[in-house]
């Protein structure tokens, strides 16, 4: 049977309901949590902790954070984000990604659970590459504001980009510009991992 787990101590492996795992993510607390191998006959999963990565992993993370919010600052209602829960439809459990981007301006207003992504990007670690690219995936696509998933490896210079209106085709950037139409913003591949590797 799932546990009821608390918000006070740690949780990682341990099987949940996605009430319980609801109820565990809804206050602040310093653990990045996500509910994988999710059976939704049964409503249940195991809870890890994403807290914590490598150098290189936050580096990355940090150089798109950078990028992108000093693109953003054009003006508009677009921010990126970092740390904060995507609420999935149709009964999946909610993720964070490593980065995200949305131009909702009701993921603004005090006491919203989730945001609209508008763009992902998760830096792909050994224990969660995997889970990243398949089930974390394929939850992300269930959110119809999504329109650009990312994938960056921390381990040498490539970005994989997917784009909801190719049907999700995977493109490969090792170096040069990467062109998001989707809000006229340009990712350099250099410049983002300069430093990193």
């Amino acid at each position: 049977m799932a546990q009821q787990p608390h918000s006070s101590e740690i949780m990682h492996g341990v099987p949940a309901t996605l009430e319980a795992f609801e109820r565990l993510i809804s206050g602040e607390q310093p653990y990045r949590y996500e509910l994988i191998n999710y059976d939704p006959r049964t409503r249940s999963g195991i809870i890890i902790d994403m807290t914590g990565s490598s150098w290189s992993h936050g580096e990355l993370t940090s150089h798109f954070l950078v990028d992108l919010a000093s693109q953003l600052r054009r003006g508009g209602p677009c921010s990126v984000q970092a740390g904060r829960h995507v609420f999935i439809p149709d009964n999946q459990p909610p993720v964070i990604p490593d980065v995200v981007v949305t131009c909702d301006l009701g993921d603004r207003k005090p006491g919203k659970k989730g945001i609209s992504p508008l763009i992902v990007i998760e830096v792909l670690s050994p224990s969660t590459e995997h889970y990243d690219r398949t089930e974390k995936f394929e939850r992300y696509k269930r959110c119809a504001s999504l329109q650009v998933f990312i994938l960056a490896s921390q381990g040498k210079q490539q970005i994989e980009v997917y784009r909801r209106d190719t049907d999700w085709k995977q493109e490969i950037y090792e170096a040069g510009t990467i062109q998001l139409e989707v809000l006229d913003l340009e990712l350099d591949v250099d410049m983002l991992y300069q430093g990193v590797l």
